[in-house]
């Protein structure tokens, strides 16, 4: 009997040595497989599983939905301290979130139902088109809106831009728009000239014949003839003339440039009703005035402003103070006269 209880005691001794040195050298992880590969090592499935059941449900920002395409599975096993080092839950959360499809809302800029840019919120793509608004010359019809689009997150990435790169990408279109606006504006200009001259002339003509000693009329082949009305005095005094009416070579020039200091009093050219006063994009600080048939002034890149839309004023009268706001490189007044909507040569008329 004292031989059998020392056999049993080695027996429990040896047994405990060995479950110790197991002990020591393994432990119980669960293998966490995806689609069949081993993504990792965790030592507490329920743990991991609110891990990811909480990614799923976490819609933050543009997130719309989160599907998980394939759940991971758990196999219980006695992992080497080596594997163990290897455990990490981030690791195999990782993996889940990069087998899940994330949609998300992106926010597209359309320039004539074409796309041209997407951004992250519909606040930033309403400031981009209203910032190109304004500074878009006057006239030119943008129809710029936004959409809202749910994509796959991968894309929209790709797709979401800086406001700054989409206001370029943006208004490389809008410079053709332009373009063409102020290429039509002026075959319009130059077809309203051809018919003031062709009047001129044929009131000349008939002047002529009845012996008028009206204003002759240039000689066929000659330079255009000056059809000075006087109903318009120079907006400002002196003044040197820095750009004149026509093509130049950055496009049509739509008026007379005056160059004067900053502050110098802008005079209406003639009386008439204010009909905008205010920022016009490339304009700058714009009054326009009414003269009723047909005529329009136009008084741009103002410093201030001194009427309101819909303010009477006299011949003469001061309506604002020249400066350099809008598109300018230097203090000076834009003076516009304008027949029926269509620009002509100002120093025809004043």
């Amino acid at each position: 009997m004292k031989r059998l209880g020392k056999l049993v005691g080695i027996t429990v001794l040896g047994l405990f040595m060995i479950a110790s040195f197991i002990y020591m050298k393994y432990k119980p992880l669960y293998k966490v497989t995806l689609n069949g590969e081993v993504i990792g090592y965790v030592e507490n499935k329920e743990k991991m599983q609110e891990q990811i059941d909480a990614f799923k449900e976490n819609l933050e920002g543009n997130i719309t939905s989160i599907e998980i395409n394939a759940m991971p599975e758990y196999e219980l096993e006695l992992v080497s301290s080596v594997k163990e080092s290897q455990t990490s839950e981030d690791e195999v959360l990782a993996k889940v979130e990069e087998n899940s499809t994330i949609m998300c809302k992106t926010y597209a800029i359309k320039l004539d139902d074409t796309v041209k840019a997407n951004v992250e919120t519909q606040e930033e793509a309403d400031t981009i088109i209203n910032e190109i608004k304004a500074d878009t010359t006057e006239g030119v019809e943008l129809n710029l809106v936004v959409e809202e689009e749910v994509k796959d997150k991968k894309e929209v990435e790709e797709l979401n831009t800086t406001s700054e790169i989409a206001k370029l990408n943006i208004n490389q279109d809008v410079e053709v728009k332009v373009k063409e606006y102020e290429e039509k504006k002026a075959a319009e200009a130059a077809a309203a000239r051809a018919r003031q001259i062709a009047a001129a002339k044929k009131a000349s003509q008939v002047s002529s014949r009845s012996g008028s000693t009206s204003t002759s009329v240039a000689s066929a082949g000659a330079s255009a003839p000056v059809v000075s009305s006087g109903m318009f005095m120079r907006p400002v005094s002196g003044g040197t003339i820095t750009s004149k009416y026509g093509q130049r070579s950055s496009g049509f020039h739509t008026g007379v440039d005056l160059a004067v200091p900053t502050g110098t009093p802008v005079y209406a050219s003639a009386s008439g009703t204010v009909v905008k006063a205010g920022w016009s994009g490339g304009y700058g600080y714009l009054v326009v005035i009414d003269h009723g048939n047909g005529y329009q002034t136009y008084y741009a890149h103002n410093s201030r402003l001194c009427v309101s839309v819909g303010q009477s004023v006299s011949k003469g009268q001061n309506i604002a103070y020249s400066g350099s706001t809008g598109n300018s490189t230097g203090p000076h007044l834009h003076f516009e006269v304008r027949i029926n909507g269509n620009t002509t040569n100002p120093l025809n008329y004043i």
